[in-house]
């Protein structure tokens, strides 16, 4: 007769009921499979219909990560290799979500303006956790710490962020920045940075001799000079 339950599909959601009903019956006993209808498999006590058919696992659930950083790059840090002979300052920065260290950059060797441009996934975020960005300057024994950037959900979660971000600790009268870029699900691209147009006033303090301007570099991207207003500037 046919199987009460239909087909080995239907049958599946069934299996674990059969299980316990057989492990019931009295040794011998055929009563039960004559009841229902159906063939069970020695080895698996399953009808040999749903026997036959391996079981579908679903497969697990891959995590996929809350948000993606970049960091870019500083400047304006303060030179620790200030020493003749010691160059310029060996950068890496180290990131941290409270005790926890997240990554570590490279470090850039000899340089007043680190590039890392360097990603890494966050996959696991609460509310009230902060990124911490620190940024040393590697030495033989030990590192020089050259300030830090710190970040919290609300700055970046609901669309990312592109920018440059101001040092805290940077040292007395020191404004260093720190380049960072992050992108949360559902951005395949890292949101666009400042806008590539700006204006700059130059001025000449009293006693200078000549007119200067200090270029950031770090992204390597060039600077165009649109137009120059009237003035002594434009003289110059």
């Amino acid at each position: 007769s046919p199987c009460p339950f239909g087909s080995s599909r239907h049958f599946r959601g069934c299996i674990h009921l059969w299980r316990e009903l057989c492990s019931k019956q009295p040794p011998g006993d055929q009563g039960l499979e004559e009841q229902m209808g159906c063939c069970a498999s020695e080895e698996t006590g399953i009808p040999a219909e749903v026997a036959a058919e391996p079981l579908l696992e679903s497969p697990p659930e891959e995590s996929k990560e809350k948000f993606t950083v970049m960091i870019v790059g500083a400047r304006g840090i303060r030179n620790t290799d200030w020493m003749p002979g010691l160059g310029k300052p060996d950068c890496y920065c180290e990131v941290k979500r409270g005790d926890k260290e997240l990554y570590k950059t490279k470090v850039i060797n000899d340089s007043m303006t680190p590039r890392w441009a360097e990603e890494f996934e966050v996959l696991e975020f609460e509310d009230g956790d902060t990124l911490e960005f620190k940024v040393y300057d590697k030495d033989v024994a030990g590192s020089d710490y050259l300030g830090k950037v710190v970040m919290s959900a609300d700055a970046f979660m609901e669309k990312g962020c592109n920018d440059v971000f101001p040092m805290e600790e940077a040292g007395t009268n020191i404004k260093a920045y720190l380049g960072l870029k992050i992108r949360v699900q559902g951005q395949k691209e890292y949101p666009p940075g400042p806008p590539p147009k700006f204006e700059v006033t130059v001025e000449k303090t009293e006693g200078a001799q000549e007119y200067g301007l200090v270029i950031d570099t770090q992204d390597q991207k060039n600077l165009q000079v649109m137009s120059v207003d009237d003035g002594a500037f434009k003289k110059y």
